[in-house]
């Protein structure tokens, strides 16, 4: 073990105390033992900074911070200042790992000279299909432009050289924190290694920030698309991931768009909903990917949008219920 690489395994923790045992379970379970388990207790108003300074008792590999709550950034961010692995590892704490993960991703970066490598992963509420056992390089531009186009921003699925990411900081304060990290840093190397095997387990949870009811707090999400646009528009000349990162934008401001249409009483004098047609007619001319909605969210009146898209909820509602 000691001629092995320490891998530090940060991993946020507030109110999963459910699941919490599982996640950290799946961490220390791994076939590879050389690493360091960071837990930083954000604050969580259940059991769950007990569980964690109970496995912190047992495993001389566990470390335990307990804070005042920062969010997931900066509970993040305090478990950066305390890595002292040559790899870096993110999991949430509703999340699990497969016992094998580490020990194939590390052979498979340090055989390829890589600085990253990502894995597949299995989502709880979709059935997971055949297994996939192949492996491949992409150079960066390649990377980024499956990742922008199929939103895979998420920093869990991925192990990190630790010296490529030591100096960064999460954005704190903002959701969609995984967005600015990824294009912050995946810029920063020649290629990235893809291992399709779903080592990684992704919980479908109702709850989550994700899953709540819509509300202009959600308008985090543009601030971190502009922030991809802006960054691509200035590092690339490739026209193809600029028109992704374009299609990215737009398919975000029409998404808040038909929210707030969604939901009227957010916006009662319209001004959210004047800002983002005005973006969407702004950014039409250099989108390349047809989109349901999009032709009348440019076209239509607000008013007259807004009844179009009361009424479809109105029939999926009535589409989708039970009878009887």
């Amino acid at each position: 073990m000691k001629d092995q690489p320490l891998i530090s395994v940060v991993v946020p923790v507030y109110n999963v105390e459910e699941y919490l045992r599982k996640c950290i379970d799946s961490i220390l379970a791994q076939t590879y033992k050389n690493l360091e388990l960071i837990l930083i207790n954000d604050g969580s108003k259940d059991n769950g900074g007990a569980i964690c300074d109970d496995y912190a008792k047992k495993d001389d590999r566990v470390i335990v911070v307990h804070q005042k709550n920062k969010g997931l950034s900066g509970a993040r961010n305090t478990g950066l200042g305390l890595v002292k692995g040559e790899y870096l590892s993110f999991v949430d704490s509703d999340d699990w790992i497969e016992p094998s993960m580490f020990s194939v991703l590390i052979g498979l970066l340090e055989e390829n000279n890589l600085d990253i490598i990502e894995c597949g992963i299995a989502k709880s509420n979709v059935e997971t299909k055949e297994k996939e056992h192949h492996f491949y390089k992409e150079d960066c531009k390649t990377a980024l432009k499956r990742i922008i186009k199929n939103n895979q921003y998420s920093v869990w699925r991925r192990l990190y050289r630790s010296k490529l990411v030591s100096d960064y900081r999460f954005l704190e304060g903002k959701t969609s924190e995984d967005v600015y990290f990824t294009m912050d840093n995946i810029p920063k190397v020649k290629e990235i290694g893809v291992y399709l095997e779903p080592f990684y387990n992704y919980r479908y949870n109702p709850t989550s920030i994700t899953k709540s009811p819509y509300s202009t707090k959600k308008f985090d999400s543009l601030d971190a698309g502009w922030y991809l646009l802006n960054k691509v528009k200035k590092e690339n000349k490739d026209p193809e991931i600029i028109s992704i990162a374009y299609d990215h934008m737009i398919k975000k401001l029409l998404k808040h768009y038909k929210l707030l249409n969604y939901n009227p009483k957010i916006d009662p004098d319209y001004q959210h909903r004047k800002r983002l047609k005005g973006k969407i007619k702004e950014l039409y001319p250099k989108s390349k990917e047809p989109l349901p909605y999009l032709k009348m969210a440019i076209n239509l009146p607000i008013r007259v949008f807004e009844a179009i898209i009361g009424f479809n909820k109105i029939r999926h509602t009535l589409t989708n219920s039970k009878v009887g």
